[in-house]
């Protein structure tokens, strides 16, 4: 299968545009330490030990973004790795309701695009 690429808006305090390599064996998402300064992402306070595709562990600190693709955006927590490739992972995918479509190199919709409220209440059902 051949890899899928694709150019995504990251933002926080501000925003950026990045080449991403779409990964749907990486659960999370990975961005470099730079782009989340540039984009003045929030840090989490502790660092996360993960396993990488070749089998390493490592402790790696994590921010939260904004990531817009294929006309989709959402929140997103993405892992910093210095001078790593940025990638986009399952995680990200499902939270914007995209999949790979290996045969046209897109990614494409798997749902209407739409956000679900947990404990939200619609009006005509009152309280």
């Amino acid at each position: 299968m051949a890899h899928v690429f694709v150019k995504a808006r990251v933002s926080a305090r501000r925003s950026a545009t990045a080449e991403f390599l779409v990964d749907t064996g990486a659960t999370y998402s990975i961005i470099s330490p730079a782009l989340a300064r540039r984009v003045g992402a929030p840090t989490l306070p502790r660092k996360f030990v993960v396993r990488l595709a070749d089998g390493t562990r490592r402790r790696l600190g994590a921010c939260s973004v904004g990531v817009t693709v294929a006309g989709r955006s959402g929140p997103t927590t993405a892992l910093l790795l210095a001078g790593a490739e940025p990638l986009l992972g399952v995680e990200t995918l499902e939270v914007l309701g995209l999949k790979v479509n290996p045969d046209k190199g897109r990614l494409e919709p798997t749902r209407a695009h739409a956000a679900l409220l947990v404990g939200a209440r619609p009006r005509h059902l009152g309280r």
